[in-house]
Order: C-alpha cells, then structure tokens, then sequence
C-alpha cells in the first residue's frame, strides 16, 4: 500500500505484482512465469478489490505486503521542525502499520485461496521498508535478467510501457518483490528471459469476491465443510465446480477452476472461448 495522491482518507493506493505459471507453448518456449501487475485505489475497511483478486489468483502460496511508507517511523529527522515532524511521523507509521496488518489478516483468512500443497493458509510476510530509490534498482537489475537482456523484445517492451512510467508504485512493487524472494532472479543462465511483464485490470474479468463466491457456492468448500456439511453433498455435486467438472486431466481440472475464478466479461472473448470447448466436444 501507499499514499493517497487525493487525500482521501477512506481509500488507499494499492500496487499488486502476481507471479502466474505460464501456459509454455512447447519444451524450447524458455518462458515460465508471467509477472502481471495491478494498481487501484481500494476502500481501507474491507479492500474489497483486493478480495476479488485474491479470488480471481488463487491459488496462493507466498504472499509479501509492505509499505511506500516506512511504518517504522524511524524517519532520518533532518527537518528543522523537530518535535512536531517526529510525532507526525509516528501517527503516520502507527496509521500506515494499521492498514498493513488489516490487509494482512484479510489474506490470511481466505484459506479458501491457499496452495494445497503449502498447508491450510497462504504464507504471508510483512516486509521491511524498502526505499523506493533502492526498489527501482532492484527492479532494474532483475528484470533485465529475466526479461532476456537489454535489447531483448521483452525487455523493450517492458520499458516502452507507459502504465509503468506513470505508476511507479509498480517498480517499487517489483523490487520490493525480487528483494523479498531472491530466489526468482538468481542470474542463471535457466532464468534468463524466463519471465514476461505484462499490465491488469479490475474491469477484464468479473469481480468475484470471497462473499459472492461463496453465495453461489463456486467451488467445493475446504474440509468438506460449510455448504457440504450443511447440505450433505459431496465434492461432486455441492459446488458450481463440482457439477461441471467432468475433465479426465488435472490440467483441465485446473484450468476449469481457473476459467470459473476469473469470469469473462467481453463478448468477443466469451464466443471465442465456447467455439474452442465446441469444436473439442465435437471431435472428441
């Protein structure tokens, strides 16, 4: 999260970065992870964008949260207003520090998101304040790597994007997530050009969130709980998921959830997607 540019105290400037697998065309398509980013404003007492994102993702693994602003409240106090500019700095941090432990608790309890393999929750991590100047290096370092060099088409393209140029909580961003896990841009030559940086939007799905998924019952609950308990079903039949998913892969399982998390909305993309499945149905 970060400020505000309009001063409006009930909504606050998110940047999200998620790392997606990428659909690789075949063994020599060298790129495997997607980097997608989003930036909107998002009401601070329920972060309702943020819960139909989290929808829309899932599943989820490692999630790491930190602040434009440093929530310490360790600020440098170089500014000759002294005593009143260090407890301004402290209402800050304590506000900012506020905000970032609601979001946090908001992902933690949507265990309706988390990995299978990593246990019951996603991992979520708060981080320490990272300067934007030094995110930006980090940024630029990493993605030069995994966009394929700096004359690279992807690299290019990254850098002719003008979202970027306008937004640059989206570099922060980036840092702050290549600073958080290393492990994603080692420098090998197997993550060399392995990524893609691509823009999203709120509006280029339907927005699900967690109250709404659960309301039309969109996937089998966790446990066998919840509706399964209350209606005697079974994976099979108490969910939307459940009665459609007929795949005889994990992939097309996978790609079923996938396709009922992020609704279409644009009516070219929707027949084209039903032409697809109809010519598979048809010549199966």
């Amino acid at each position: 999260p970060g400020g505000n540019p309009g001063k409006d105290t009930s909504t606050a400037k998110l940047a999200i970065v998620a790392r997606l697998p990428h659909k690789r065309s075949g063994l020599d398509d060298p790129i495997r992870h997607t980097l997608q980013y989003f930036t909107f404003l998002d009401d601070r007492s329920n972060f309702a964008h943020v819960d139909a994102l989290l929808t829309r993702l899932a599943p989820v693994a490692d999630v790491y949260v930190g602040c434009t602003e440093n929530i310490e409240g360790d600020g440098d106090g170089s500014n000759s207003s002294g005593v009143g500019n260090k407890r301004g700095a402290k209402k800050a941090a304590a506000e900012a520090s506020a905000l970032i432990h609601k979001l946090v608790n908001l992902i933690k309890s949507r265990t309706d998101i988390s990995d299978p393999t990593h246990g019951n929750a996603s991992n979520v991590n708060i981080q320490r304040y990272l300067p934007k100047s030094k995110a930006n290096t980090i940024a630029e370092s990493s993605l030069r790597h995994l966009l394929g060099g700096e004359t690279s088409e992807a690299h290019l393209a990254y850098r002719g994007d003008k979202r970027l140029t306008e937004e640059p909580m989206i570099t922060w961003c980036l840092g702050h997530l290549f600073a958080a896990d290393n492990s994603i841009c080692d420098e090998s030559d197997d993550t060399l050009g392995s990524h893609r940086v691509i823009g999203g939007t709120l509006t280029s799905h339907l927005s699900l969130d967690r109250t709404a998924a659960e309301a039309i019952h969109l996937l089998p609950p966790r446990n066998n709980s919840g509706a399964a308990l209350l209606t005697g079903g079974n994976s099979s039949n108490n969910s939307l998921f459940g009665v459609l998913n007929h795949c005889k892969t994990k992939m097309g399982s996978r790609t079923l959830e996938v396709w009922l998390r992020q609704p279409l909305v644009d009516l070219e993309m929707i027949v084209m997607r039903q032409n697809a499945v109809a010519k598979f149905v048809e010549n199966s």
